[in-house]
Parts: structure tokens; C-alpha cells; sequence
């Protein structure tokens, strides 16, 4: 017992050391918490939703006022000149664009200033927010798709640390088992000798016993290698250096029956999974874009308004005096009359639209098979651990019958280690069965939306 104490306190220190003073110990909630706040996997989708909060921005200066300063000089062997100026243009989401330009230009000491206001209106393509705020739009859309991105990359990284989590509290469970099995099969095989050197036992129970020994040495070192092996992942998940030290604060491993209907357990899913809300987003963009390519097909044709005042003197101040007007009325168009190729872009818009029904009612599906999986799985679980326990209440009888019949030398150590191995073997099915069905919890409220609350960004 003592060899094996020294061997598994050099294998995992933080066992034998109870996780040591600079350690970070972490609970079940914190890890959560840890998760959600620096997995790295998580930090990296929130930057793309500042990426698409800054493309979003950025199409929304579409319709800001724009001011373009406008100079320039020539000579030449004949003259010289130079002009300044300024031009103001407002485009607004209904499709008009508004322009104000003030000039001023300079030739040959002669003065020409001239203010001019120009309006484009579009008359049937072009006009409308529909068009007109496309981008912006669909800039919104993905924003939305990198906040559901994101939402999923937390509840997945939540899942597989709740995962590892219970890895580790297994594989202490274990190590914990199989040091006690390791130390009882010393205890027989220490006992089998003495009496094979007395002739009370013979030289096949003194084997069994020490080929029981390495069996449970080498299970306590998987169980070892296995808790290092989990802790090492946890950290991966949380963003700690493999350096460093985890201390793991074990919650009871105790179940709690799911007690949610089919039915009901759907029916929150298919209110609550982001899968299905992007379904639905993704559905509503299509026809977006549809509804877009239909209003395409309409002909250009603009009415241009065209307003403008200027002066002309020897002198900068008289030029100002703008007394000279001119003003346009006219209509421009630039449309294909065929329109072949808007057409054919818009049936491909219909196509998109039926895909994306497809798409929408087989994710809906998807959530469903996966609710009724889950709970069957669940169930199935549950009929383990019912069985396990009626295994360990078996197998402690048994032990207790070899016990008695090998304490009185009405048997050999054959059927006490059997029973002793049976009952360790049920019990590590136990554990197993419960951890998978904690586990399975986690999960099931993944599935059903409800792991993580989901706020639209």
C-alpha cells in the first residue's frame, strides 16, 4: 500500500497534494463562466461580430453627407488657370441624390463663380429602400449570423468543458477505486504466501493474487493518465496555460430524472435552437433578395433636375455676385430592353427561395430527431444505472458469501477476488453510467436551446 501511495502521489502530485497552493480551482459554474469569457474559440467569433458590427457601420455612411474639396491648376504656353471648390452630396434611402457644388475658377486674371444644385430622382428602378438600403440590409443579416455563430461556438465549448469536467472527476473516482483495489489485491497476495509457506494455500493462489495486483496497477495507471489526460483538455478549453495547475471542486455525482414529455421537449426546441432562427433569417434574406431581383426588372429611367447660378468678373469679390441663371429639366435612361439578364438572375432568386424552405423545414426535422434521440438515450441511461445498481447489490452479496467461506478455509481466494473484481467492475460501470447520464443532461438542454439564453445582437 505504501509503494503504491508513493507511486501515485509521483504520477499526480495534485491528487496527493490536494491541487496545491497556486492551482486554479475551479467549479462547475465557474468553468462555465470561464468559457464563455475566454475560450478562445468563443473570443475569436466575437471578434468577427465586431468585424460585422463595423461592416454594418460602414454601409450606413452610404447615405451620410459626403464633402469632396476639389482644386486644381494647368498651364500651358497659351494661359494659366486654377480651380477650386467644394461639392456636398446627400443620396437618401429612398433613391434621390442631392448634390450642391460651389466653384470657383480663375483664368487669365478673370474670375468665373458659379453655384450648382442638381437632383436625381429615380423613377422606376432605383427608387425605394428595398434597393436602395440592399446593403445595408444584408449587412444586418450578417451581423445576425455572426451573433448565432457565436451563440453556437459558446454552447458546443459549454458542452465539451461539462464534458471534460466530469472526465476528470470520473478518472478520480477511478484512480481513487483502484487504488483500493490495487492495495486489497496486495493484502491477498501478502496473505496467500504466508500460507503457501505454512501449506495452508497453494502456489496458484499465491499467482492469482499477483496477476490481480498488475491488473489493478494498470488500471490505476490508465485511471492516472486518463485524469491528467482530462485536466490537460480542460485547460485547452478555458485558455489556461498547460503550465499551470488545475484543482477540480467535485460536485455530488448525483442524477436527476428528466422529467419533460417529447412533446414538450420539441416543442421548446423548435422555439429556442438558433439553428432554426437562422433557418428562418436565412429564409427571409432569400425572398429579400428576390423581391430585389424583381425590382430589377424594371426599365432605368431618371428625372434629373438641374439648377445653376454664376457671376463673372475682373474681381474675386464681383464674381460673387451671382446674377446669371440657368436651369434643366431631363429624363435619362440606360436600360437593356430585354432585360435577359436580370431576368434569369431573378428566376434564380425564386430557386434560392424554394432551397431555402427545403432547408428550413429538414433543420426543423433535424431538432426533432435530435430531441427524441436524446431522451431515448437518456432513458436508456437510466435503465443502466438501475442495472448496475442491482449488479453492485449482487456482487456485495457474493463478496460477502466468499468472505465468509474463505475466512473459515471452506474455499480458496478464487472466488473472494472474483467477487471483489465483480464488485469493482460494477461499480466503475456505475460511475460511468451516472457521469454519461449528467452528461447527457447538459446535452439534452443544448438540443432543446436551453443550455445558453440567446439575445439577438
Amino acid at each position: 500500500m505504501l509503494a503504491a501511495g508513493w507511486w501515485l502521489s509521483c504520477a499526480c502530485p495534485c491528487l496527493a497534494a490536494g491541487g496545491g497552493k497556486d492551482a486554479v480551482r475551479v467549479s462547475l459554474p465557474r468553468v462555465i463562466e470561464m468559457v464563455v469569457r475566454q475560450n478562445r474559440s468563443v473570443v475569436r467569433a466575437r471578434n468577427s461580430i465586431q468585424v460585422s458590427r463595423l461592416g454594418l457601420k460602414s454601409a450606413v455612411t452610404d447615405f451620410d453627407l459626403k464633402f469632396r474639396p476639389a482644386a486644381g491648376a494647368r498651364l500651358t504656353d497659351e494661359e494659366d488657370g486654377m480651380t477650386a471648390g467644394v461639392s456636398l452630396t446627400k443620396r437618401f434611402t429612398r433613391g434621390l441624390e442631392l448634390a450642391v457644388s460651389p466653384r470657383v475658377n480663375v483664368n487669365e486674371g478673370d474670375y468665373y463663380s458659379r453655384i450648382g444644385v442638381s437632383l436625381a430622382i429615380p423613377l422606376l428602378k432605383g427608387q425605394g429602400e428595398l434597393v436602395n438600403l440592399a446593403y445595408v440590409r444584408g449587412e444586418e443579416y450578417s451581423l445576425r449570423t455572426a451573433s448565432r455563430s457565436l451563440h453556437r461556438i459558446k454552447t458546443s465549448a459549454i458542452l465539451q468543458a461539462v464534458r471534460s469536467f466530469y472526465d476528470i472527476v470520473s478518472s478520480r473516482h477511478k484512480v481513487e477505486l483502484n487504488t483500493f483495489l490495487v492495495a486489497r489485491f496486495k493484502k491477498h497476495a501478502d496473505l496467500a504466501k504466508l500460507k503457501s509457506d505454512i501449506e495452508l494455500a497453494s502456489p496458484l493462489d499465491v499467482y492469482r493474487a499477483k496477476i490481480k495486483v498488475k491488473d489493478a496497477e494498470a488500471d490505476l495507471a490508465a485511471a492516472v493518465e486518463a485524469l491528467q489526460k482530462g485536466k490537460h483538455e480542460l485547460k485547452t478549453i478555458l485558455s489556461i496555460p498547460q503550465g499551470s495547475e488545475i484543482a477540480v471542486d467535485e460536485p455530488p455525482i448525483a442524477i436527476a430524472a428528466v422529467d419533460i414529455g417529447v412533446d414538450e421537449a420539441e416543442r421548446v426546441a423548435l422555439e429556442n435552437r438558433v439553428e432554426i432562427l437562422q433557418a428562418q433569417d436565412a429564409l427571409e434574406e432569400a425572398r429579400r433578395y428576390a423581391r430585389i431581383a424583381k425590382h430589377n426588372l424594371l426599365p432605368e429611367l431618371k428625372l434629373n433636375l438641374d439648377y445653376t447660378r454664376s457671376g463673372e468678373s475682373d474681381g474675386f469679390r464681383d464674381s460673387l455676385d451671382l446674377r446669371d441663371e440657368r436651369w434643366m429639366v431631363s429624363l435619362s435612361s440606360s436600360s437593356d430592353f430585354a432585360r435577359s439578364r436580370e431576368k434569369l438572375y431573378y428566376q434564380q432568386m425564386l430557386v434560392n427561395v424554394d432551397s431555402a424552405l427545403i432547408d428550413l423545414e429538414d433543420t426543423r426535422e433535424r431538432v426533432r430527431q435530435e430531441v427524441r434521440s436524446q431522451l431515448d438515450a437518456l432513458n436508456k441511461i437510466r435503465e443502466e444505472i438501475r442495472i448496475r445498481e442491482q449488479q453492485i447489490h449482487q456482487a456485495e452479496g457474493k463478496k460477502a458469501l466468499a468472505a465468509i467461506k474463505f475466512d473459515n478455509d471452506m474455499a480458496d481466494n478464487f472466488d473472494l477476488i472474483e467477487a471483489e473484481t465483480e464488485l469493482h467492475r460494477a461499480k466503475i460501470d456505475l460511475l460511468d453510467a451516472r457521469i454519461d447520464y449528467i452528461v447527457g443532461t447538459y446535452r439534452l438542454r443544448e438540443i432543446m436551446g436551453t443550455l445558453l439564453v440567446y439575445h439577438e445582437s
